[in-house]
């Protein structure tokens, strides 16, 4: 099924030569963006708040940055590590966003990690493109895909999320990534929940996740709530929905593991040779 993509008149593409792609993460490891700025444009995406995007003089959501040569930085980065490492992609943009069917960016750096399967690659995306790459992620031993959502009814999925597929359409993927044996998770934030939020929500949700056959759920409220427009919670009233409080999480996240659903995906341990010693650290 397809969705809706913003008009590309509204997006202003334009190509850069990084010097890095690799970004030390304050939760270790580091984190990777194939591009600069994101034309989905969730209605509650946390990264036009960061501090250094308040400072822009374009609007978030009209612009991306092709990142060329990312590949060749990615694969120099790697090979100057010195022991294994998680590597988070992507913190600050969709790295299966409608551009990476034409200038294959995220692929370039995938065929990269073939040949340093060591690391441990977490992928979150929105878009089904990414089974364009199961080949590639076949072959990486701590490869781990995710997809994020905010909400499980795909009618208000259309209306915050409008240049992405449905949540329903995003679950198939899992779905069906999970039955290539490659690993999957998801990621729920902000939870965006029914209001009042009815006792059989919880069981009846956490069941709709695990028939993707994900391995794992993470959960978040609104943690930033102070930041969005007054426009964006009216939205959601209308819809009869709201974003879940902390207790509503809290028990979400309960049911998930009462269903063996892991709150973080751990991926195996890298197989080191036998004539390998102790890595030092950084």
């Amino acid at each position: 099924m397809t969705h809706p993509r913003k008009p590309e008149h509204l997006v202003a593409i334009t190509h850069r030569q990084p010097k890095s792609v690799l970004n030390r993460s304050g939760m270790g490891g580091f984190t990777l963006n194939p591009y600069t700025g994101c034309p989905v444009g969730c209605s509650y995406c946390y990264v036009p708040h960061m501090a250094h995007k308040q400072t822009e003089d374009r609007a978030w959501g009209s612009y991306v940055e092709v990142k060329n040569g990312a590949a060749q930085v990615l694969a120099q980065q790697l090979k100057r590590l010195r022991q294994p490492t998680r590597i988070f992609m992507s913190s600050a943009t969709d790295p299966y966003q409608p551009a990476e069917e034409q200038h294959r960016i995220t692929r370039a750096m995938l065929e990269v990690f073939v040949r340093y399967p060591e690391h441990a690659l977490h992928i979150l995306t929105k878009q089904p493109l990414v089974e364009r790459d199961a080949d590639l992620l076949t072959q990486l031993p701590r490869v781990a895909v995710g997809m994020s959502f905010s909400t499980l009814d795909d009618h208000l999925s259309s209306i915050i999320e409008p240049w992405a597929p449905v949540t329903s359409e995003r679950l198939a993927v899992i779905r069906r990534l999970s039955a290539r044996g490659i690993a999957t998770y998801l990621l729920w934030a902000p939870a965006i929940v029914p209001a009042p939020m009815p006792e059989k929500f919880v069981a009846e949700a956490i069941e709709q996740i695990a028939q993707s056959q994900t391995r794992a759920l993470s959960l978040d409220a609104l943690n930033y709530r102070a930041r969005q427009s007054a426009g964006f919670e009216r939205r959601l009233a209308r819809e009869g929905h709201a974003p879940a409080t902390k207790a509503q999480v809290a028990l979400l996240r309960h049911e998930a593991e009462r269903r063996g659903l892991q709150h973080r995906l751990e991926l195996p341990e890298p197989a080191l040779p036998d004539w390998a010693t102790p890595m030092l650290p950084f």
